[in-house]
This record gives C-alpha cells, sequence and structure tokens, in this order.
C-alpha cells in the first residue's frame, strides 16, 4: 500500500488542539507579535513592516479578532500568567493604544495579577521614555528588555540603529525606581565593523549599567565579512563572567545571585504554560501541537478577514489518536 503524504497542519488542527489543551489544563503565555519598526535595521531578518506613524489601528483590530477566535475553544477557567509583546518595536504603541490593548486582552482573557504575572515588552530605547515605563507599570508589565544591540558608534551606524548610552540609562534606573522585576539589555552578535575590540568596550559600559540581565542574539542572517559569532560568543562569556554574570541558557545571561535565581525560576514557569502565538509570523506551543501563523501581513490580514485563525504552518507534537470534537460551548466532550 502507498504511503500517503501527512495532511497539511492547518487552522482546523490548530483549533483542535487547543481545545484538547484543555484537558490539562496548563497555564497560558500569550506572545503578542506587533511587527511595525520606524525604519528596518540593516541586519535584521524580521519581517518587519516600517510605518512611520506607529502601528497601525487596522492591525490592533485584527489581533483583536485573532484573540476572540483563539479563545474561543480554550476552558475560559485557564489563566494568561505570562504575557510578552515583542516585535517589532511595541513602544510604537501610542500610551492609549497600549492602555486599549490591555482592555482588549483582559476582556477575552483571564489576565494573572498575582506574583505569578510575568508581563514582558521589548522596547527600543529610542522610542521610549520614562512616561512610557511608567505607563506600562500602571498596566501591570513586570519585565522589561531593551534591544540595544552596540553600543559602539561605527557599528551602530553601519546597521542604522544609532542608540547612544544616555538613551539607556535613564530607563534602566526608572525600571528599578518603578520595581519591575527583569530588567535585560539585548546585544547582538556578528555585525559590520564589530571586532573584539568593540565588543568588550560595549559589554563594559552595558556590565556598568548594571542590568540583572543580558542577552546576546547572533545576527541573521550572519553578516559578510563580520567577525566569527562563536569568537565573539566565547570571548563574551569569559568578559561576562569576570563581570559577575553566568549563563543559565545559551545566549542568555544574569547576575549571579537574585537575578540568575530569578530568570531560572522564570525559564521553569514558561516551560509549565501553554505558549499562544497572536499576530504576523508568532508561533504558538501546545501539548500535542505546534503551529505558525502566516508571515506576512497580507496573508494574516486574509484570515482574519474571512473569519478563520492566521495558522499557515504547523505540526502534531503528539496526536492523539481521536483528536476531542468540539462542544458547541468552546469545551470539549
Amino acid at each position: 500500500m502507498p504511503v500517503r503524504a501527512p495532511r497539511r497542519f492547518g487552522a482546523d488542527d490548530f483549533e483542535t488542539a487547543l481545545a484538547a489543551s484543555n484537558a490539562v489544563g496548563r497555564p497560558l503565555s500569550v506572545r503578542l507579535a506587533l511587527p511595525f519598526c520606524r525604519q528596518a535595521c540593516r541586519h535584521c531578518a524580521r519581517p518587519v513592516a516600517g510605518d512611520a506613524t506607529g502601528i497601525p489601528e487596522a492591525y490592533l483590530t485584527r489581533l483583536d479578532r485573532e484573540m476572540v477566535l483563539v479563545r474561543r475553544p480554550l476552558d475560559p477557567a485557564r489563566r494568561v500568567q505570562a504575557l510578552h509583546w515583542g516585535g517589532g518595536t511595541p513602544s510604537l504603541l501610542r500610551l492609549d493604544q497600549m492602555s486599549d490593548l490591555i482592555d482588549r486582552l483582559a476582556a477575552r482573557f483571564s489576565l494573572e495579577s498575582g506574583p505569578s504575572r510575568d508581563f514582558a515588552i521589548e522596547l527600543d530605547p529610542r522610542e521610549a521614555d520614562v512616561l512610557t515605563l511608567r505607563h506600562l507599570e500602571a498596566l501591570g508589565f513586570n519585565r522589561l528588555r531593551l534591544t540595544v544591540l552596540d553600543l559602539t558608534p561605527r557599528v551602530q551606524a553601519a546597521v542604522g540603529r544609532p542608540c547612544p548610552r544616555p538613551l539607556i540609562e535613564p530607563l534602566l534606573d526608572e525600571a528599578d525606581r518603578l520595581g519591575f522585576r527583569s530588567l535585560a539589555v539585548e546585544l547582538a552578535l556578528g555585525l559590520p565593523h564589530q571586532s573584539g575590540e568593540r565588543l568588550a568596550d560595549t559589554l563594559s559600559q552595558v556590565a556598568a549599567m548594571a542590568p540583572p540581565r543580558i542577552l546576546l542574539h547572533r545576527a541573521s542572517p550572519p553578516v559578510a565579512g563580520a567577525p566569527d559569532a562563536d569568537d565573539l560568543e566565547a570571548r563574551a562569556e569569559r568578559l561576562l563572567a569576570e563581570a559577575g554574570y553566568a549563563a543559565w541558557r545559551p545566549g542568555h545571561y544574569a547576575r549571579r545571585g537574585p537575578a540568575l535565581d530569578d530568570a531560572r525560576a522564570q525559564a521553569d514557569r514558561e516551560a509549565r504554560r501553554d505558549r499562544l502565538g497572536l499576530g504576523v509570523g508568532a508561533h504558538s506551543r501546545l501539548p500535542d501541537a505546534e503551529a505558525r501563523n502566516a508571515t506576512t501581513l497580507a496573508d494574516y490580514a486574509a484570515a482574519l478577514d474571512a473569519g478563520r485563525l492566521a495558522t499557515a504552518s504547523g505540526q502534531w507534537r503528539s496526536r492523539p489518536v481521536d483528536p476531542p470534537p468540539h462542544r458547541a460551548d468552546g469545551g470539549i466532550t
């Protein structure tokens, strides 16, 4: 008998997996993709749609439609313990848009307000100020990542992302004063003109600002002529160890002590949650399946405007023999 090719994983499969996940009833981690930057950095391969006016209301409306569709098969008692806004540059949202987006999430999901809450946002220091942080803290955010990449002027010019240290320090100081549980500075390895000496200078400046966490990611795709990322990473690990930081997973460093303990505890909590990805290119991970949304704005919008989930690809991780059917109330039988 000929072997059949597996059926393409689609929106109906993802909805079935959402309903099946109620049997375990794990808490939820919701990750919103806000793929807009004022201009794309030259090193970045993410699906970013530049927009000089910020994040369009039409995109936020479609995010709300997706929330409704994703929430329908889920047990309403399941709480969102973790929330992450990434991008792009979520700080392009106006303050009123931030409030509205939280209100939409709270209308569709049960948002955690207790000590197990992990609400994080990625910020471009050029697009935020202390008023932004105060507003985010009032909305319930308690984790912050500042995307810096590099502090060397020549490297910043090469990638089109000037971000001087005087923009960063006031944000770290204010976030610490406000009591954010986690503060991270994100850097990149393998950027044009990023020699080992320039990387050492950047790490020295960042360590002097003493953020609890430092993240290192590799430029993707690799930049032609840039130093070998493996060599840079090995050097960075040595320098960070000397500055009092330890790796708790590849590319993620935390100051030894409470910050490192918190990082490990957060990772353990996240491993016990089901991830729901909302937005363009967002990735979801459930006990039985994982899925990814459409990676272009046009395809994402077309699916939601047609009243269906924007699932573009995925796979069963341990597919049940007979996936539980849906009940009319959105649960499973």
